[in-house]
């Protein structure tokens, strides 16, 4: 890597920064004025939420990285070519290709970086966040330790949960059955819980134990349909969102529900987002260069960033379109949703060589000439 290069990730990086801080503090307050509605319920705090803003902040640093990328590059590799530095370069002899390279290599970092991130912090920040959204719910008791010790009450039944597997999965659910004078009449303790359906939960490897006067029953199921197990907000609590499930975790849980012959959809949908991110970053990255390589006087360099901002936003929409296409229709997840992603860096590519292609070009015709 020889000075330049580094002159050229410098720059693309000092342009980022700004911008992905800009963006992230704007939705982080977005994220904070949700976040303050719940301020009163239970002993949910206006500090908590401010907790609960920070801890989802990794995030949303993954849902902007591909905006920031582009417009970041724009910014930087503007700076650049408004002091003539790219055209210098050029005059100098170096290609369109060899100036992507550094570019290239930092959105393979940043690429990677985004991976690392949703595989380890994202899955630790979200359970944070989740285990203090657990103070606005009445009734309810959680406390992380070695294993997750989960408490709640709904009416006659008490729950108490012993772990998390995969970030959705329930292990060593226990649920106390008690009668109007509260003496408990039934206990029922399941290996794993899974989500069914809305209000629905399916329990596996149930033990049923029924207490009715001096005669205790006992009775084995492999399966148990129990609606209404967690509300909404408990399940949200305990049950991480599929997007802020590591990658592993969501492999995982896709060999489960093949294994036990529920549908893996969803699941499916969800990994090939978070991976179309990844090849989004580099084709943002690279995506960048072309566009300032032109005439500075043609499109001045603020115009240049305004169609960045054009260009990313379109790429969002298409990108969360792809998705719920994918997720309504019952699609190919691969095809898809990898499709906004990868047409991105195949034009970004053909750009690189675009130049060298009409050089070419105009070297046969002199030569017929």
């Amino acid at each position: 890597m020889n000075l330049l290069d580094r002159y050229i990730m410098r720059n693309f990086l000092l342009g980022m920064i700004p911008v992905f801080l800009l963006l992230l503090v704007l939705f982080s307050f977005m994220a904070l004025a949700e976040e303050l509605e719940q301020v009163g319920q239970g002993l949910f705090t206006q500090l908590d939420a401010f907790r609960v803003v920070l801890y989802t902040a990794p995030r949303r640093m993954i849902d902007l990285l591909p905006v920031t990328t582009l417009l970041g590059g724009l910014l930087g590799l503007g700076a650049m070519a408004g002091h003539q530095e790219l055209i210098a370069a050029r005059v100098a002899g170096i290609s369109r290709q060899r100036l992507a390279w550094p570019v290239l290599l930092l959105a393979a970092s940043l690429a990677l970086f985004t991976v690392v991130l949703q595989s380890s912090l994202v899955p630790f920040s979200e359970r944070e966040a989740n285990q203090i959204r657990a103070r606005s719910l009445v009734q309810t008791s959680m406390d992380a330790g070695a294993e997750l010790d989960f408490w709640t009450r709904s009416e006659h039944h008490f729950v108490h949960v012993s772990d998390v597997q995969f970030g959705r999965l329930l292990s060593g659910v226990e649920i106390y059955a008690t009668d109007d004078q509260g003496r408990l009449k039934q206990l029922i303790q399941a290996r794993r819980a899974a989500i069914a359906g809305v209000d629905d939960w399916v329990l596996q490897d149930v033990t049923l134990t029924t207490i009715d006067a001096a005669v205790v029953k006992e009775e084995q199921r492999q399966e148990l349909h129990w609606p209404g197990l967690l509300s909404a907000g408990q399940a949200a609590i305990l049950v991480l969102p599929l997007e802020a499930l590591a990658l592993l975790d969501l492999s995982r849980m896709i060999d489960y529900q093949r294994a036990n012959g529920l549908d893996t959809h969803r699941f499916r949908v969800v990994l090939w987002q978070q991976l179309s991110i990844a090849v989004a970053v580099i084709g943002m990255a690279l995506l960048a260069l072309p566009m300032l390589l032109g005439s500075i006087r043609a499109i001045p360099a603020g115009q240049r960033v305004v169609i960045g901002g054009l260009v990313g936003i379109a790429f969002y929409l298409m990108q969360q379109l792809a998705g719920h296409l994918a997720g309504l229709f019952m699609l190919h997840p691969p095809g898809v949703i990898m499709t906004p992603a990868v047409v991105v860096l195949a034009v970004a590519v053909y750009a690189q060589f675009l130049d060298a292609h009409r050089k070419r070009r105009a070297l046969r015709r002199a030569a017929r000439k």
